[in-house]
């Protein structure tokens, strides 16, 4: 692999001055390269070459200087290849010959070798027309293919040390992917405990109750028919355009395999997902990589591959059909695994998780608060249900602590053992169940103090209210209690043994 940068030195712009200014830009490129300082540097500058060896340079002085009129006066390349190759020469010739060949120019370039730095490297300059005239243009395209002819070379003539360098860069590019994983994990950790992000079962409740189910479905509905009428995006021109996404800037510039792990962190990480004129470019830009590695196929072939709504990997086919647990473990393998699905397959399988995951969601919380609701009325007494004169409604407090989607749950469970503690009869044979409501109580008073130490703190006023209601039942169960000690204590003075101490009538 070898790493290619392109800059330009512009021939024609504002002012009088401007084809003299772009002709001393590029002369004095031509200068550093040949003249930098540094130990490899020979006496009377550093060897030129293109074609042939020892390069004139006034004659390529006088060739940059004819070419003032022309849109590009130079265009300014980079070569550093992974691994230094024996014969730096050979290996920008047979690179240089191919982008020749490919672009059907007859390019005019010459190059110098610098190996005073740590990572050897080859300038190339290409001037702005060929030797037949015709104007040279070079695009992201072209610097694709020169790495592609570069690691050929390298492949031909130093498949050792290729293969070694290879496996260097998967083990860092592993651990660097680890290493953003876990930095990610902290972060996420932190925020939870500084009340700044729920919890993932907190984040699905909210995220229904802010946007329902049905909602979010006609909206994609909607969203698809629009695309289906309208038709693809025409491609857009690149102008250096850059995206601010996780923490960091990219660009066309990245590669396809960075830019499908910001993808894929996008869709991870909900929070960090960017307004979405960006995430278009993002998508486009990856589109493009992706079409250059792949072979061009006709047309109808590719609206006929888009339109399908199945993929297949590793021998299964999977649709929108399959099931949640189906399309989240093939997601998985893809995070682990080196294989790539294509982009526009990728943004399937994401967009059918999202689907499942927000489609298994929907009407949870109404749903568990019913069957909650049905749990406190079957927890009544008979007694209850015949003073209620045809049901009992829950008081306005109760009303709107329920209504929050966090709490709604804990205070019914708290209201549901309250209403347990009213309903226990007093005596003598209940003592012991009175006791473990008591317990019960307590537990969850403990489980609703830990969950308090992770919410926002808006939040915590609800929670403390949940508690100050538990701690009200607990209370009345040691009233109770205190009570019936002070009926069993009366019934001892009176001399009744623990059976005739129970009075059906209520007179003890």
């Amino acid at each position: 692999m070898i790493v290619v940068r392109h800059k330009f030195i512009a021939g024609r712009g504002k002012g009088k001055g401007a084809k003299v200014v772009a002709i001393g830009k590029a002369i004095a490129h031509m200068k550093y390269i040949q003249h930098r300082p540094g130990p490899d540097k020979e006496k009377g500058g550093r060897e030129m070459f293109n074609e042939r060896d020892q390069v004139d340079a006034q004659e390529m002085r006088d060739a940059i200087k004819e070419l003032g009129g022309s849109r590009v006066v130079v265009h300014k390349l980079t070569l550093a290849p992974e691994i230094n190759p024996a014969d730096k020469k050979a290996f920008t010739r047979e690179v240089m010959q191919e982008l020749s060949r490919d672009k059907g120019l007859d390019l005019n370039w010459f190059a110098v070798e610098h190996n005073n730095t740590d990572h050897h490297h080859i300038h190339v300059v290409v001037l702005g027309k060929d030797r037949n005239g015709s104007e040279v243009r070079i695009d992201l395209k072209d610097i694709d293919k020169v790495k592609e002819y570069g690691d050929r070379y390298l492949e031909r003539w130093h498949p050792k040390e290729m293969e070694r360098s290879r496996r260097d860069r998967e083990d860092k590019e592993k651990e660097r992917r680890a290493e953003r994983s876990r930095e990610r994990e902290a972060a996420k950790q932190e925020r939870i405990s500084e009340g700044l992000e729920l919890p993932w079962l907190h984040q699905k409740i909210i995220r229904e109750q802010l946007e329902p189910f049905q909602e979010w479905k006609e909206k994609q509905d909607q969203c698809d028919k629009t695309q289906e009428n309208r038709g693809e995006d025409k491609e857009r021109p690149y102008h250096q355009d850059t995206i601010e996404a996780a923490g960091r800037e990219w660009s066309k510039a990245n590669n396809l395999q960075e830019l499908r792990d910001l993808n894929e962190h996008l869709w991870d990480n909900y929070e960090e997902r960017v307004p979405l004129d960006q995430y278009k470019k993002l998508v486009g830009w990856i589109k493009e990589k992706e079409k250059l590695k792949e072979p061009e196929k006709g047309k109808e072939e590719s609206k006929s591959k888009e339109r399908r709504d199945e993929f297949e990997y590793q021998g299964n086919k999977y649709s929108k059909k399959d099931s949640y647990e189906k399309l989240t473990g093939v997601a998985a393998k893809l995070r682990e695994g080196e294989e790539r699905l294509p982009f526009e397959d990728y943004q399937k399988l994401r967009g059918w998780i999202e689907y499942k995951d927000r489609e298994r969601w929907s009407g949870a919380l109404g749903k568990e608060i019913e069957r909650t609701h049905e749990k406190f009325e079957r927890s009544k007494t008979m007694q209850d249900l015949k003073a209620a004169e045809g049901g009992r409604v829950l008081d306005p407090l109760q009303e709107q602590l329920m209504s929050n989607p966090i709490v709604g749950l804990f205070m019914t469970e708290a209201a549901i053992a309250s209403e347990i503690v009213r309903s226990i009869p007093l005596d003598d044979r209940n003592r012991d169940y009175m006791k473990e409501a008591r317990d019960e109580l307590l537990g969850i008073q403990r489980d609703i103090e830990e969950k308090r130490r992770n919410v926002l703190p808006s939040e915590k006023a609800l929670y403390d209210q949940s508690i100050e209601r538990l701690e009200k039942g607990i209370e009345e169960i040691e009233r109770k209690r205190a009570e019936e000690e002070r009926n069993r204590k009366r019934g001892k003075e009176r001399g009744l043994d623990d059976w005739d101490r129970y009075d059906p009538y209520g007179r003890f």
